[in-house]
């Protein structure tokens, strides 16, 4: 049984919808029985998926019970429940709205970790394994550990946690301890106390009995102290129960070969669709069709982490190369101002979209002979597996998930046969600029290594078959 906030084709606000959707299918194509439970959140109602559980509830703490009924989907082999509890999830955003975030979202979301326990046993289900996301979800592992202690339902589940990214930790003020059912007596600061606050993450951590990152390079970087969002002490406690296993990537939707949202299909073996895919990526945002100038796109959260407080002043640097960039992603205004002035400063070489298009993501992939992907930090990331998929170098950070992936040109060139994209190791301008130059000389002075590192990177794949076989593994030696 996962347990997940979201889960794509149904409610999405980054990867860990992709995550909640991919591996439990791609589990039970390895023979696993697997159900979802998600909030069914408001403009789901409207989806008329039929009501399984009219009323269920849930006692949250010693004190109170909620009501709520179950409304269930079948998503292939997976069967998805969708926990309805108007009061909570009929909201105008998944967290948050213009205002900021929800000041209960401690009670949304422990509210759907516990439904998972109590709608295991209504089913009469009983999971050997209840699989949790985030810090939506973390209490899963506190929950069986202390509310279940005692209850032979659950006396062979195990709970796995996944981290997706963990500088989001579920902070709340310490008066939600009794409403979402934490004993005082666990909040200290082995537990959940966090600096007078309740941090739902580090408690995930110490109550689970696996704990997942998404690489396993931010698993590496969740034990040092400048890497790990302020954890390392509680990561390194828990070491022995920490596991990071890549992310995989749905080659269904992210395939140069049957993608029908670009206006060209393509191969490694017959690159003129990608050709046909700069073009027209060039025509379509208004930039001058100029085959021998390299593109760089980039598709992105416009957030800190994403690098952007560097990048911007780098492709700044860039600009005075004849070279051309498509930019498409949304978030922090600051950033977005910053890059509607470098657009607004170099027309016909500059083309930015605020927000996020699918269709055009999908063409800036294609189109693109670059991607950057400068992450301060970046527990897997999949922009810089579907590049590789499309031919389009990824430019990365070598950090967490895209050091994991991304296999760097050295600086002598030795490693040709097997480099996959362009990397620097210091988030800083220097470094990146330097990168960003050597990225132009390549493509206009050395266009056989340049194809030689795109055939070696379109060759890569990231299953999420292998993805879900290591998950397996992990499954059965907790068992």
């Amino acid at each position: 049984m996962h347990v997940a906030s979201e889960y794509e084709g149904l409610a999405k606000s980054g990867g860990l919808a992709d995550v909640a959707r991919a591996l439990p299918a791609a589990l039970a194509a390895l023979g696993c029985e697997v159900r979802v439970l998600v909030p069914c959140y408001g403009p789901l109602r409207d989806r008329d998926f039929d009501r399984l559980i009219p009323s269920l509830s849930v006692p949250l703490n010693l004190t109170e019970r909620f009501g709520c009924s179950i409304r269930v989907w079948q998503d292939g082999p997976v069967t998805v429940y969708l926990l309805e509890h108007n009061e909570f999830f009929d909201r105008p955003g998944l967290y948050d709205d213009a205002h900021g975030p929800y000041e209960d979202n401690p009670l949304r979301f422990s509210l759907l970790t516990k439904t998972a326990f109590e709608l295991c046993k209504a089913l009469d289900y009983r999971p050997d394994i209840l699989h949790s996301h985030d810090w939506q979800t973390a209490l899963a592992g506190y929950y069986r550990n202390v509310h279940y202690a005692n209850d032979p339902f659950f006396a062979d589940t195990r709970v796995v946690f996944n981290v997706h990214n963990g500088a989001y930790q579920g902070l709340c003020h310490a008066r939600w301890l009794g409403t979402i059912g934490i004993d005082p007596a666990h909040f200290t600061p082995e537990q959940f106390e966090d600096h007078g606050e309740i941090n739902l993450l580090k408690g995930g951590v110490a109550f689970s009995d696996a704990i997942v990152p998404v690489s396993p390079g931010y698993a590496s970087e969740l034990l040092e102290e400048k890497t790990s969002h302020g954890l390392w002490r509680q990561f390194r406690t828990h070491q022995s129960r920490l596991q990071g296993i890549l992310n995989g990537c749905d080659y269904r939707q992210w395939n140069p070969e049957t993608d029908r949202q670009i206006p060209a299909r393509y191969s490694a073996e017959d690159l003129s669709g990608k050709a046909r895919c700069k073009a027209s990526l060039q025509a379509s945002v208004g930039l001058a069709p100029e085959a021998q100038q390299p593109l760089f796109g980039l598709v992105s959260r416009l957030t800190d982490q994403k690098g952007f407080h560097y990048l911007i002043p780098a492709l700044h640097d860039l600009l005075q190369h004849p070279v051309q960039l498509v930019l498409l992603g949304s978030g922090d205004p600051h950033f977005v101002g910053q890059l509607r002035h470098l657009a607004e400063s170099h027309p016909g070489q500059v083309q930015f979209t605020e927000g996020y298009s699918d269709t055009l993501a999908h063409r800036i992939e294609a189109g693109s002979d670059f991607f950057l992907m400068p992450s301060l930090f970046e527990p897997c990331g999949l922009n810089q597996i579907y590049s590789m998929r499309y031919g389009t170098l990824p430019i990365v950070r070598l950090t967490g998930g895209l050091k994991d992936t991304v296999v760097p040109l050295r600086a002598d060139q030795s490693n040709a046969d097997e480099a996959t994209g362009l990397g620097f190791t210091n988030p800083v301008i220097g470094e990146l600029a330097a990168c960003l130059e050597s990225a132009v000389s390549l493509y206009q002075g050395q266009p056989d290594l340049y194809a030689q590192l795109q055939q070696n990177a379109m060759a890569q794949r990231f299953t999420w078959h292998r993805a879900a076989e290591d998950y397996l593994a992990l499954y059965q030696s907790l068992s």
